[in-house]
């Protein structure tokens, strides 16, 4: 079968009697020998057995597990050819779904390789990560992570895991966050970690682990989230303060803000910024985060966004950046009707980025960037400018 197009996922594309079949892996231009594993009424799946001719843009990926593992699905692409897959995935499904011709900046990653601060590995019989297919696949090491980590990784295989289910290492600027659902002998991991948290429970702890970004420090704890890509997180910050044209006069609303990263980081340019995050350790760090950095012009407010956007969306700019689902029903109908100056949207996932802006019909695309947080993967992350039509 030839590939003749590629999905919004990274996966091929072909057709066996004019009915499409999704093959993960291969790109546009191979030919291959497939196996089709999964029957659907409308489309089939299927895994490659040999390809009988590479398509121009193939090269080796440099992982030993890139055929088996679910993680990385693109590195079978040149970087720059990774990139003109995410620009053009975003401008198709623009298009597609909103009928626009869009020209999206796009902003490579500084690290291809490496970049990851936060990687989570099961357990199934072996510690490792998921399969492209089934089950758990065990690895020697990731390339997406540092050396420390995957000597951590190493570390942990050496004791008994039967009684683990996940395992969790974060990488802060100071040290390593392990976090262990199940259970588990520790005693030789403590060296080379600065936490250790055994079913959400602290046991072991040295210091509380930073990033720092821009001169402003930031505490990382177990269950707050925070961009995976150390390295490339300041590329993205600064497209929202490039968008915001910000004045010490703006008064700024940062839905979904996590440990407050985007507020504090923004906090110098404007004159207020209120953040507003359901989950509760987030906002505390986020707290702490304004207190260590000496920044009194941010206000945190832990709760659903849903039911705390009424009556705290009064300011001039909004930004949002939602998890992948994107924004509630609820809350893209207040932010319609709020007559709010600017919306800056931060989006990892297009098809719900696309879907949320198509609702808020009372605003227009100025802008849009793609900046490149998840090399060697399908994943894309947007910053869009939304402007109020007035």
């Amino acid at each position: 079968m030839e590939i003749i197009d590629m999905d919004h996922k990274g996966n091929g594309i072909g057709k066996i009697n004019n009915k499409v079949v999704f093959v993960p892996k291969s790109i546009l231009g191979d030919e291959c020998e497939i196996e089709v594993i999964k029957i659907h009424k409308n489309y089939d799946v299927a895994k490659i057995k040999n390809i009988t001719k590479k398509s121009a843009d193939r090269i080796d990926a440099l992982c030993p597990y890139y055929d088996t593992c679910g993680g990385c699905n693109i590195s079978n692409l040149e970087y720059d050819k990774q990139l003109l897959f995410k620009l053009n995935k975003v401008k198709n499904i623009f298009k597609k779904y909103l009928e626009m011709d869009i020209n999206p900046r796009v902003i490579d990653s500084e690290k291809k390789f490496g970049y990851r601060n936060k990687i989570t590995y099961h357990y199934d019989n072996k510690l490792g990560l998921i399969s492209e297919f089934s089950g758990v696949i065990d690895i020697h090491e990731c390339l997406l992570v540092s050396d420390k980590v995957n000597n951590l990784y190493k570390k942990i295989k050496e004791n008994d895991l039967s009684l683990v289910k996940l395992v969790t290492i974060k990488e802060c600027d100071n040290g390593l966050i392990l976090s262990i659902i199940g259970e588990m002998n520790i005693d030789n991991l403590c060296d080379l970690c600065i936490e250790i948290n055994i079913n959400n429970k602290t046991v072991y702890k040295r210091e509380d682990g930073f990033i720092t970004l821009n001169n402003i420090k930031y505490m990382i704890s177990d269950k707050s989230f925070f961009q995976v890509n150390t390295s490339n997180i300041c590329k993205l910050y600064d497209e929202i303060v490039r968008y915001g044209e910000f004045t010490k006069n703006n008064q700024v609303i940062d839905l979904y803000c996590g440990v407050g990263s985007i507020s504090l980081y923004i906090s110098k340019y404007v004159k207020s910024v209120l953040g507003i995050e359901i989950v509760e350790d987030a906002i505390n760090d986020a707290k702490e985060n304004a207190k260590i950095n000496n920044i009194d012009n941010v206000k945190f407010l832990c709760g659903d966004v849903s039911k705390l956007i009424d009556g705290n969306i009064n300011g001039d700019i909004l930004i949002v950046d939602p998890p992948r689902i994107g924004i509630d029903e609820y809350s893209l109908e207040v932010i319609n009707k709020s007559k709010i100056n600017k919306i800056i949207y931060v989006s990892c996932d297009p098809m719900t980025l696309v879907r949320d802006i198509k609702k808020l019909d009372n605003y227009e695309l100025s802008n849009i960037s793609v900046v490149d947080m998840f090399p060697q993967t399908h994943h894309t992350e947007c910053v869009c400018l939304l402007s109020f039509k007035n």
